[in-house]
């Protein structure tokens, strides 16, 4: 087989490249070591290939007969629900200018997971996430409208396959030995395969990424085969996302998790990359509706969308600031260090900076709490397991250099400093104490006796209390 035509062969399992295996007679996958032979790899291909092209003629329109659906006329979201299910606002967006429509053609999901949590426990699950909430405007929670959360099927894309990973990294150790430093360079070799089961990212324009990514993580061992028994009560949105439009978000979480994952596997003291090759190979990729009880308020000229993951009741959404309540936190912040270190080390400017930054991060932690929602930026719960068929740690080399100590000039100047300190500071305790004692042997001076009046010139003493003499 030649080398070009081995390209033509893709590993069913990972996606890899494969090359005839003279041992076993078949292909071999370089990464993952999987054994097929040239049929079981056309089998399988035309399979996938297939099972594609009944999704998408199948048409959801036939199991939708007896659905009503709904068109949002502001955000253009299309959504489906039965007869007995009212459809006052939208989800997505909030608006009431929701009006029947026509169900356009769409592919039949492939999987469903049912909701778990009633209306009423996504409403109490809404209640108990803001009303502790110190920072929370007071006027917010009076108009939320907490009754018009609806309970949505979002549709997903969940992707299936592995990542084949062929890096290579100089890496190092350092001991100490005696007056030495010792580093030892390897030269890291890692080659294979990181599998990865259900990545999901959403297939909603209107829905924001962020949010799902929030109420993640989804238990996939639940996942069913769609059945539209599922739906009665519920919304649910057809995908306007196409799964190759999707796929960028969940490979950037996908590429970086099996890198962390690979570079794991390095027990060194440190390393710099010489090479990294990270391909992602993408399998089935599954359709699912995937449930969530979603609300969308408005308050103060702005719009707040709340989220709960309505299989496992994980809870999710910003909620607004009161500058009022923010200031005063962040000034109590800055405060209270701010007296303390005045009263006792009576340093206003070490009181200054320890009181700013305290008050830095009370207002970092707190908008934090208030603002919870990001997007995902890992895929770690979703790897299924990771395979190396390559993994050496070669020695390369050896380097010694010398700890560098202080020059004798300096540790003499450094030994005269200290000796010159001490003894300064001994003879200032000496000085110290020889004052002390001195003052505590010096006896306590005497009132003072009126001064004996002098004689006069007559030699007569004091006259005064007698009486003058008559002349």
């Amino acid at each position: 087989m030649s080398t070009d035509s081995r390209m033509d062969f893709k590993c069913p399992n990972c996606g890899g490249t494969m090359a005839f295996d003279p041992a076993s007679g078949k292909l071999k996958c370089d990464y993952c070591d999987s054994v097929f032979s040239e049929e079981e790899v056309s089998r399988r291909e035309a399979e996938q290939q297939r099972q594609q092209q009944d999704r998408e003629s199948g048409g959801w329109q036939q199991d939708a007969g007896a659905m009503r659906a709904y068109s949002c006329s502001s955000c253009g979201a299309e959504l489906l629900a039965d007869d007995n299910t009212a459809v006052l606002c939208c989800p997505y967006c909030g608006s009431s200018t929701v009006v029947t429509a026509q169900f356009s053609g769409a592919i039949r999901p492939d999987y469903v997971i049912p909701f778990a949590f009633t209306k009423q426990q996504a409403v109490e699950k809404y209640k108990g996430y803001y009303t502790k909430r110190m920072l929370l405007p007071g006027s917010f929670s009076q108009s939320s409208h907490v009754d018009d959360i609806q309970g949505v099927y979002v549709p997903f894309w969940l992707y299936n396959g592995a990542v084949t990973a062929d890096a290579a990294y100089e890496a190092f150790d350092s001991v100490t030995e005696g007056d030495e430093e010792v580093i030892t360079y390897y030269d890291v070799r890692r080659r294979g395969t990181v599998s990865f089961e259900n990545v999901p990212a959403d297939a909603s324009q209107r829905m924001d990424d962020a949010l799902m990514d929030s109420i993640e993580p989804y238990d996939f061992s639940a996942l069913k085969p769609f059945t539209m028994a599922c739906l009665p009560g519920f919304l649910a949105e057809r995908f306007d996302v196409e799964q190759e439009d999707s796929r960028a978000r969940a490979e950037k979480r996908i590429r970086g998790t099996a890198q962390d994952k690979v570079r794991d596997t390095i027990k060194h003291d440190d390393y710099k990359v010489s090479q990294e090759t990270f391909n992602v190979h993408y399998g089935q990729t599954g359709y699912a509706l995937l449930p969530a009880w979603i609300l969308t308020t408005r308050w103060n000229g702005g719009t707040y969308t709340f989220a709960m993951n309505g299989q496992t009741g994980a809870f999710t959404g910003d909620l607004p600031v009161s500058k009022a309540k923010f200031a005063i936190l962040t000034a109590a912040a800055f405060l209270i260090p701010f007296a303390i270190l005045m009263l006792t080390a009576k340093n206003g400017l070490l009181a200054g900076i320890v009181g700013l930054i305290a008050a830095l991060i009370t207002a970092m932690i707190a908008h934090s709490s208030m603002k919870p929602v990001t997007k995902a930026h890992g895929a770690s719960r979703y790897m299924s397991e990771m395979h190396l068929n390559r993994q050496t740690d070669r020695r390369l080399r050896e380097e010694r250099k010398p700890i560098e100590k202080k020059s004798s000039a300096e540790t003499t100047t450094s030994a005269e400093k200290k000796t010159s300190t001490e003894m300064t500071t001994s003879a200032e305790k000496k000085t110290s104490t020889e004052k002390k004692s001195s003052i505590e042997k010096e006896p306590p001076a005497e009132k003072a006796s009126p001064e004996p009046a002098r004689k006069s010139a007559g030699g007569r003493g004091n006259t005064a209390g007698r009486k003058p003499q008559k002349k």
